[in-house]
């Protein structure tokens, strides 16, 4: 299951989407069998332990000991889907910690675009949430943040081991 953590709009009128991300740990612990992927802004966002609840992206050092950082050593359910601008702001927001959070988790953490352009250059994008990646390709920018701040087994690991080994398909 992949469940988008949205507690802060992007948009007036957009709303929130699955709101109560501090309740996540006590559900992963009721359904241990149940393999979730938690992806957008308050997954990531909650990398930090000082997660704003009024920012979708926050910026500035990530402060050890967040909710989804404990989550993913504690609970072997629980995977990072790491696509859109949430991933890609927490990545830029903080190497020297992400550095450290990718090696930590790297058999826990799958590579997805969730990106909107439509031609690997930025394209077709018609929501910028983050302005240091308007005009580009968000999954062009999130490859090339993973492959700095990896080395190049975790990034493999991220881009393509950990996808087929728990989805289980066949590897080429």
């Amino acid at each position: 299951v992949t469940v988008h953590f949205q507690e802060v709009p992007h948009f007036p009128a957009e709303g929130v989407f699955n709101t109560g991300f501090p309740r996540l740990g006590a559900l992963l612990k009721q359904y241990p069998r149940l393999t979730m992927f938690g992806h957008a802004d308050a997954f990531w966002a909650n990398v930090s332990a000082d997660a704003p609840k009024d920012v979708a992206y926050p910026t500035g050092p990530i402060r050890p000991g967040g909710l989804t950082d404990r989550w993913l050593a504690e609970f072997p359910n629980l995977y990072g889907d790491m696509s859109a601008n949430s991933c890609n702001n927490c990545l830029y927001r903080d190497p020297e910690f992400m550095r450290g959070f990718l090696e930590r988790h790297q058999d826990k953490l799958i590579f997805g675009s969730d990106c909107p352009c439509t031609d690997g250059h930025g394209t077709g994008v018609t929501a910028d949430f983050v302005h240091r990646t308007k005009g580009k390709c968000l999954a062009r920018e999130t490859l090339t943040l993973l492959k700095q701040l990896t080395t190049p087994e975790v990034f493999t690991k991220v881009t393509w081991t950990n996808g087929t080994r728990l989805l289980k398909l066949a590897s080429v």
